[in-house]
């Protein structure tokens, strides 16, 4: 769904991205068939996390430039020890067992995808810079901690670019629009990508500085928290009833607006929530919390929650 609003947002790029993200895919296929991809030539390797992300990356930067978007989401599931197997055997468990994706791709793409990745950034040749992308929120700004992390024993120049703040710079009018898309790097527009790498800082990080988001991100590691926000500059661990309230209101707005209290689609819903969050989050995420709802009794269901457009919810 996500990658879906991208496209929709960006008409005029709707091929472009499209292309970017199939060319992903085929390489993904590729990679364990052909040694080559690992090895070959670029002059930057790009590393974002999200594969909507990289999708616009790969079109904005254009030839030259490798891009490697880690395909997973850092606001919600557990990251503890995510740097260890027992870490990344723990999360995926909990994603698998609470997240309704559908097309069986926790049971047959994620661990192998994450394994992909994690192999393309060991094959990193070392006289290769490496550019790291993240944005005002917490999936990204946990994300870059963490991929800094595994990037601690490569002696690559390593840069650092926040995409809302380089937008923010170069495109100061525009960040005053009430949607804020520019919070997440996937929501600018390719050739404003472009743009923000051209303009990104000269020097790479300082190895004070890479040490210092590593320490961050041991410490990450050890929280228990399964949902993160971004609170005042600040990565903050709450609760996973966080967004519970939202969901409740909007469900009370939608309710407001029939002639009858009746059922609500629950991905309108789930949709109308999305649209009045100031959050990066996602939409299983918030779909696995109106199930709780549901368990708990404060909405009653008609329908069968396999997924989120199989059924529908009202407040009780």
């Amino acid at each position: 769904m996500y990658q879906l609003n991208i496209i929709k947002e960006f008409q005029e790029d709707r091929d472009e991205i499209i292309e970017g993200l199939i060319s992903f895919y085929d390489e993904t296929l590729n990679v364990g068939k052909n040694n080559q991809y690992l090895a070959r030539e670029y002059k930057t390797v790009h590393i974002v996390c999200g594969e909507a992300a990289a999708g616009t990356l790969r079109v904005g930067l254009g030839c030259g430039h490798k891009v490697i978007g880690f395909p997973d989401f850092f606001a919600e599931g557990p990251i503890w020890q995510l740097h260890q197997d027992v870490g990344r055997k723990h999360r995926y468990e909990w994603l698998k067992d609470h997240l309704n994706i559908e097309n069986n791709y926790m049971e047959e793409e994620y661990e192998q995808r994450i394994f992909i990745t994690l192999e393309e950034m060991k094959a990193i040749p070392d006289d290769v810079p490496i550019v790291l992308w993240t944005a005002e929120n917490a999936h990204e700004q946990a994300g870059m901690r963490y991929l800094n992390y595994l990037l601690r024993d490569k002696v690559n120049d390593v840069f650092l670019i926040n995409s809302t703040a380089g937008f923010k710079k170069l495109y100061e009018a525009e960040s005053e629009r009430e949607d804020e898309f520019f919070w997440h790097t996937g929501g600018i527009e390719p050739e404003k990508i472009n743009s923000i790498a051209e303009n990104r800082c000269l020097h790479p990080l300082s190895a004070e500085i890479r040490r210092k988001y590593e320490e961050e991100w041991i410490a990450l590691a050890e929280t228990k928290e399964i949902l993160r926000v971004w609170e005042k500059g600040k990565i903050k661990s709450v609760h996973d009833h966080y967004f519970d309230p939202i969901i409740i209101e909007q469900a009370r707005k939608l309710h407001a607006e029939q002639e009858k209290h009746d059922f609500i689609l629950s991905a309108r819903l789930i949709g109308e929530v999305l649209e009045h969050l100031d959050q990066s989050i996602g939409d299983a995420y918030l779909e696995d919390r109106l199930r709780r709802l549901i368990y708990n009794r404060v909405f009653e269901i008609k329908g069968i929650p396999k997924g989120i457009r199989y059924y529908s919810v009202k407040l009780i």
